[in-house]
This record gives C-alpha cells, structure tokens and sequence, in this order.
C-alpha cells in the first residue's frame, strides 16, 4: 500500500533557454526563483500537491558554469525531467546531461519543448533511453502528462 503523505524530488535539467524556468513556473502552485538579469544563476523551485503526495521540483541553471549546480541538486533525486529545445535538438549540454542519467537508476522523461516553433521528432541516435513527451511549455501543453508519467515510473 502507498503511503500517504510521501514527498517527492524532481530535478528539471537542460540546456540554456530550453524552457526549464517555464516548465516549472507552469506546473507549480508555488514557486520561487534566485536569477540575475533573468537568467537562472543557483535554481527554480516550486512544489505541487498530486493525489495527497506533495513532489518538489528544482530547475536547474542551463549554462555550463553553473555545472555544479546540477551535481548538488542531484543529490537524493527521485525522478529527471529533461527539457530540450527541439528547435535546436540535442545539445552537448543534453547529451551530458542523458548520458549521466543513463548511468543511474533514476527514472526520467524528456520534455521535446517549443513544439510551437518546431513540431517534429527529437534525433537522438538510441541516446535517450526514457520517454519523449512533446511540449509547449509557454501554453503548458504535455507538462502534466509528461509529469505524471514521470511519477508512474517512480513509483
């Protein structure tokens, strides 16, 4: 029996200007950012309540100084949110990103964002290993599905 009550940690990663602040800000009923020059400097956070389980989501900073900040969040996550500009495709930033996921047990999903721009398939060449939800993340389109995928699988 699933207990009530049960906290959950998601970690939303991905390449700078991908949507990762958006995606938060769209799924969450609280949030809070720390940004300079609006542009996510430390991490995104919010929370929402699903069926009496409250799931805490982190966004991290896109540039790859703010690396760091990607590895410290890991810590004790429950489940990734990938969000990727697929009107850009995959960057180096995501491979590394996937690539290190791969690497684990911790379940993920992709977020294909910005579907408005460009509605097509993500090229991956058998990297990503999870699923592929696509995304308006300004409209909100597929968070929620894609979120509450993701909680299936961590389950």
């Amino acid at each position: 029996m699933r207990r009530k009550n049960k906290e959950t940690k998601i970690v939303i990663f991905g390449s700078f200007n991908s949507g990762k602040t958006t995606t938060l800000e769209n799924i969450c009923e609280k949030k809070m950012k720390v940004e300079y020059n609006g542009t996510t400097i430390a991490l995104d956070y919010g929370n929402i309540i699903i069926n009496e389980d409250k799931v805490h989501l982190f966004a991290t900073p896109g540039q790859e100084r703010f690396k760091f900040m990607r590895e410290i969040l890991s810590h004790d996550l429950d489940g990734a949110i990938v969000v990727v500009d697929s009107s850009k495709g995959l960057t180096s930033t995501d491979k590394s990103i996937i690539t290190r996921l791969n690497s684990t047990t911790v379940p993920y999903v992709i977020f294909a964002n910005k579907q408005d721009i460009n509605p097509r398939d993500l090229i991956h060449d058998g990297l990503i290993q999870a699923p592929i939800i696509p995304t308006v993340a300004r409209e909100g389109n597929g968070l929620m599905e894609g979120l509450n995928l993701l909680l299936e699988l961590v389950k």
